[in-house]
């Protein structure tokens, strides 16, 4: 396996109560590799995007980002995102604001909440968008913001 992967797990393994979901996973994904994961409703897929995003904490093993140890680390200190089967979006927000809610609680200025969403929907395809409330929109742009 590759030892300067982007993203590495190591002897990752994760367990709900006595029931062992993972065991021993060994990965290593370079920047800009694209990675699908694929197997049956059941066999940890979600669990490992849940690990990697740091909403579960391994059992056992260790996950570093750019070389550094991010195991125990909460999501907001990870420097990554994990897009959820639902969307997640607040119903009576907009696009607009759906999209920089995560910044608004961060404190950044509106000017430059407004520069940034404009520029995270024009690279989205999301341009003309911004006003629209989610029920308005179809499934694939729902899930771009």
């Amino acid at each position: 396996m590759e030892r300067d992967g982007f993203l590495e797990l190591r002897g990752v393994a994760s367990r709900y109560g006595a029931t062992q979901v993972l065991t021993d996973i060994d990965l290593s994904i370079a920047k800009g590799e694209f990675v699908a994961l694929l197997g049956s409703s059941g066999c940890g897929k979600t669990t490992l995007l849940r690990l990697l995003a740091g909403f579960i904490s391994p059992s056992a093993g260790e996950v570093k980002v750019r070389h550094r140890d991010v195991t125990y680390l909460p999501p907001d200190k990870r420097g990554m995102a994990l897009v959820f089967q639902s969307y997640a979006l607040w119903p009576h927000m907009t696009v607009a604001q759906n999209i920089g809610y995560g910044l608004k609680l961060k404190g950044i200025s509106r000017t430059e909440i407004a520069t940034r969403v404009a520029a995270m929907q024009s690279l989205l395809g999301l341009d003309g968008l911004e006003a629209r409330k989610p029920s308005a929109l179809s499934g694939g742009q729902r899930q771009r913001v």
